[in-house]
């Protein structure tokens, strides 16, 4: 079956992706130019899946910070700027508390359970983009010990 480029085949393309899964603009555009097309015509089709409400870089942010939750808020914010967010909407849609983040914390170690090393607790931690104080304090409130 021959692939259909034109402004229609791409933009029905681009419906068939977004069927699937929630993208980001900027993923779908980078699908749209891997696929052979301009980058006005993969402008022109976003713009239009924009205006319509198909995608919605908002609405992704909104889901994929509340399915991530065992991220912390470094790994959160670079996570959604790998996806093609724009700096300022990642910065209001990404808040840091510290309370909330020593709590996240604590809940994953407690989640792993009482035997967990804590250098290994640490590391865990930090591939998961909790700071260096948030870490030091939750390993601090459940071993009793600064590490």
């Amino acid at each position: 079956m021959k692939r259909d480029d034109s402004f229609e085949g791409l933009l029905e393309y681009a419906m068939r992706l977004i069927s699937r899964s929630e993208v980001t603009c900027s993923q779908l555009k980078r699908k749209l130019v891997a696929r052979g097309a301009s980058r006005r015509t993969s402008e022109k089709v976003c713009r239009e899946l924009k205006e319509s409400g198909y995608i919605d870089d908002r609405r992704y942010c909104e889901l994929f910070i509340s399915t991530h939750g065992e991220y912390g808020f470094k790994r959160m914010k670079v996570e959604l700027l790998k996806r093609g967010i724009e700096r300022d909407l990642v910065e209001s849609m990404v808040a840091f508390d510290q309370e909330d983040e020593v709590g996240k914390a604590l809940a994953m170690i407690c989640h792993w359970g009482p035997d967990l090393e804590m250098e290994k607790a640490w590391g865990r931690l930090s591939r998961r983009g909790f700071s260096y104080p948030v870490i030091r304090e939750a390993l601090r409130r459940t071993c009793g010990e600064a590490s």
